[in-house]
């Protein structure tokens, strides 16, 4: 801002002193530069505009794809599904409307659909999980504090033995102590289940889950009741 007045200071003395060109051409530049900058401001605007807009209306084909074609393919699915082995008795949904996210276990028929494939309860032989932590350390700050109290006796004591001088050095030597504070660590859980199917092409089903360990506590019992019926 300093730097503004004192350019338009210039042009002002620029005049007065009877430089006409020079004032003009300056005038000419702060002309200019306005211009460009409203010009860059207003593209900058459509911009933003446009990247709204795009924004919205990938949110309204989302929700329509979602309402004519997502949805319905994902009922139709899965009422097959549940035609073909009967009532569901336990399910986690780790997604919504996609049956590729999900763990169904049918009791009646002794089979469990996990994440789009179809198997027998006999075919799970163990069932254990993963966690994949990340810990971001806590901020640390510190305070540096001064003890005042002394400070004030310590700078008269100094200036009857001292003079003005004294009362300086006195004053100089007050103590100080720095309190140094940590935040808490922050963890994050990444967790992901790892299933043991009797299966030589794929016998290693992994179902990743995220920071939801009771999801996963409650899939790995799931898996556990079956295999110990087993």
């Amino acid at each position: 801002m300093g730097y503004v007045l004192l350019f338009v200071f210039f042009i002002v003395i620029c005049f007065i002193f009877g430089w006409n060109v020079l004032g003009t051409i300056l005038v000419l530049i702060v002309v200019f530069v306005i211009i460009a900058l409203m010009v860059s401001i207003q593209k900058d605007n459509e911009k933003r505009e446009e990247i709204l807009n795009k924004s919205q209306e990938l949110k309204t084909k989302r929700e329509e794809d979602l309402k004519t074609i997502i949805i319905p393919a994902y009922n139709e699915s899965r009422t097959k599904l549940i035609d073909k082995n009967g009532r569901p008795t336990k399910a986690f949904i780790l997604e919504q409307y996609n049956l590729n996210k999900e763990i169904i276990a049918f009791e009646e028929s002794k089979r469990i659909w996990i994440c789009g494939r179809d198997y027998q309860m006999k075919s799970i032989l163990s069932c254990t999980f993963t966690d994949d932590v990340k810990v971001i350390k806590g901020q640390i700050t510190s305070t540096t504090k001064t003890n005042s109290g002394n400070m004030v006796k310590r700078a008269v004591v100094g200036d009857v033995l001292l003079g003005g001088a004294g009362a300086i050095i006195g004053g100089s030597t007050a103590s100080k102590s720095t309190i140094t504070m940590q935040e808490d660590d922050k963890i994050y859980h990444d967790y992901t289940v790892v299933i043991n199917v009797d299966s030589l092409s794929e016998p290693i089903i992994r179902v990743h889950v995220g920071s939801d360990g009771k999801t996963v506590n409650e899939i790995v019992g799931l898996m556990n009741v079956i295999i110990n019926r087993k």
